[in-house]
């Protein structure tokens, strides 16, 4: 039986990556900031899985808070690294792109000051999904799959698991400041998007998914009343392009 297994980068649900425990082997998603290895490993010990089983990296989007530690775990793990086309450049230069995050907040202009000088080891993903396609992770013994979710970043990636849960990651956030701390159950936006309105477009994806539980890079996880709350709230008045 498929479950989603949550790895805290940062306490409190603040920064999150998570493991997919298949039937024999599993799948990481996501590797937090840059140094996260060690804090991986010891928590992957801690549910009792060998890092031996693990299978491939899946990185969400590019910024640096989820690949940050991509090519470390990469080197200790030995296994293949999945991300999407749009989102490459980031990986292989080791550098979150920001030219067109926007903030949602303006009092978030010093965090996209921190993330434009922070850089990590670069590394080129082994499997790259193009486009809309669809992946299916049935040979990675998940049943589930990854589809596209523009609008946080133009590659970000979520994963649809037939258990109905499903990984979202920063398409939206719950909690104070960066997503945890307290009131992990209140739904808001994260400190930036690319593009609301391709945003939207995602939600409607994921929303037409069989989802129960819903698991975010900061906060969560939620159910699906919570997230349709944060699509009526931030999402539904927006214009389709």
């Amino acid at each position: 039986m498929n479950r989603v297994i949550p790895i805290s980068i940062w306490s409190r649900g603040m920064i999150n990556c998570f493991l997919i425990k298949g039937d024999k082997k599993h799948i990481l998603v996501d590797t937090g900031v840059p140094n996260s290895e060690k804090k991986i490993i010891k928590q992957l010990n801690k549910y009792g899985i060998d890092k031996n089983d693990i299978g491939l990296i899946i990185i969400t989007h590019s910024h640096i808070d989820h690949f940050g530690s991509a090519f470390k775990l990469k080197q200790i793990l030995k296994m293949p690294i999945l991300a999407h086309e749009l989102d490459v450049e980031s990986y292989i230069t080791g550098k979150a792109d920001i030219s067109t995050m926007k903030l949602n907040k303006p009092q978030w202009w010093l965090f996209k000051q921190i993330i434009k000088n922070q850089k990590t080891e670069p590394f080129e993903p082994e499997i790259l999904i193009e486009g809309d396609t669809e992946y299916d992770l049935k040979d990675w013994g998940v049943n589930g799959k990854i589809i596209h979710t523009p609008g946080h970043t133009p590659g970000s990636l979520s994963i649809v698991l037939e258990n109905e849960e499903v990984i979202i990651m920063d398409m939206m956030a719950s909690g104070i400041l960066l997503g945890g701390i307290m009131f992990h159950k209140r739904v808001k936006h994260p400190p930036f998007h690319d593009n609301l309105t391709v945003l939207k477009k995602s939600f409607g994806k994921i929303l037409l998914e069989k989802g129960k539980r819903y698991y975010l890079g900061h906060g969560g996880p939620l159910d699906r009343t919570q997230v349709i709350e944060y699509y009526d709230k931030y999402l539904k008045s927006r214009s389709a392009v």
